[in-house]
């Protein structure tokens, strides 16, 4: 289960950004906590009534 307080600041990161996944529906959410300020901390994140995953997104390109 991620909470809101589990999430870090992403301003003037670079790199790889972690991200919220939705499990069920495949939808993508931020994961940078100033997107949350107006819930409360101990907030769980959760889509499609389940929680959502911290994960981080990999693009790989390949020829075609």
């Amino acid at each position: 289960m991620v909470r809101v307080k589990d999430l870090k600041d992403q301003i003037g990161t670079s790199g790889a950004r972690p991200v919220l996944y939705c499990v069920v529906c495949g939808s993508e959410y931020s994961a940078n906590r100033g997107d949350y300020f107006n819930c409360s901390s101990d907030r769980i994140l959760a889509c499609c009534k389940r929680p959502l995953q911290l994960v981080v997104k990999h693009t790989i390109y390949k020829p075609a």
